[in-house]
Order: structure tokens, then sequence, then C-alpha cells
């Protein structure tokens, strides 16, 4: 089973350290209905981690061992799925509905980052939570549907969605 023994990475303690305080910072954002904070702060690489390094490096890179240890984690797989629900949540989307939201608040809207939610859907279906990839995934869709790019350095990110 493959792991991330790079000498950079973070560790999985780390890396629910990191992930619970940001989550902390959503729900506060989402309280607020700061949605801007959302578009404006970086965290997506411990929020939604994957198996391919970043602009991080191998730091939140996790692999299948990785992957099965945070899984067998339910306060981690909480936190998890709450991050996504609530990120979505910031871009007007309603993950369990899989649908927009009806009247969004201000700056609850896409903000053109589709780097984020390349790396969340990404991250969903490493760690096999298909439900929740679908809806991502259709939130994608409806977003390529309006003729947003998801070209980021280079590549296109929509492949992902296909």
């Amino acid at each position: 089973m493959k792991q991330n023994d790079h000498p950079d990475f973070v560790g999985i303690d780390q890396l629910k350290q990191k992930q619970a305080w940001q989550l902390d910072q959503f729900e506060k954002w989402a309280t607020q209905s700061s949605w801007m904070e959302f578009h404006a702060n970086h965290y997506d690489w411990w929020m939604f981690p994957y198996d391919e390094p970043s602009s991080q490096g191998f730091r939140w890179t996790v692999y299948e061992a990785e992957v099965l240890a945070l899984k067998q984690d339910p306060d981690f797989v909480k936190n998890y799925l709450r991050g996504v629900e609530l990120l979505l949540l910031s871009w007007g989307w309603q993950l369990q509905e899989q649908r927009l939201v009806e009247q969004p608040g201000i700056n609850q809207e896409w903000a053109d980052w589709p780097i984020r939610l390349y790396k969340c859907s990404r991250s969903l279906k490493l760690f096999g939570y298909q439900t929740e990839f679908g809806s991502a995934k259709k939130y994608a869709q409806s977003l390529l549907e309006e003729g947003i790019s998801f070209k980021y350095n280079g590549r296109d990110l929509a492949t992902l969605y296909q």
C-alpha cells in the first residue's frame, strides 16, 4: 500500500490538527455570512488533501495508507465532510440537495477558483465519497455549461468532470 514517506510530509496528526483549526474558521465565516473569507484565504491543501504534490510540495499529500488511517477517524471524517459542505455553500451550492442556494447572500457565489473545486473534488474521489463527489461534479458541470473556464496554470481541470 502506497504511503507518503517524503521527509516534507507533515504527518497524519498535524494534518488533522490543521484541518480542525481550518474548519473552526470555516464555521465562523459561515455563521457570519463572511463568504468572501472563503474566497480570499488559502486552505485547500490541508482541508481537501489528495494524492498529488502541490505548490506546498508533499507536505499535505496523502496516498492509500493515509486515506485509510484518516477515514478510520470519525472526527476527521465529520470535519472533512463538513468542510466540503461549507466550501460549496460559500459558492452558493448545497452539497446534500445538489442544487444552488435559492437566495444566496452577498459574495455567496462562484469566485473563479477552479483549482479549489478541483482539489476538493479529487479529494472526495480519492476518499471514496461518491455521493459528495457527484454533487461537486454536478456543480462544476453547471458552471461549465455557463461557459466558465476551468483552465488553471496551463491545465484544463474540467476533464475531472467529464
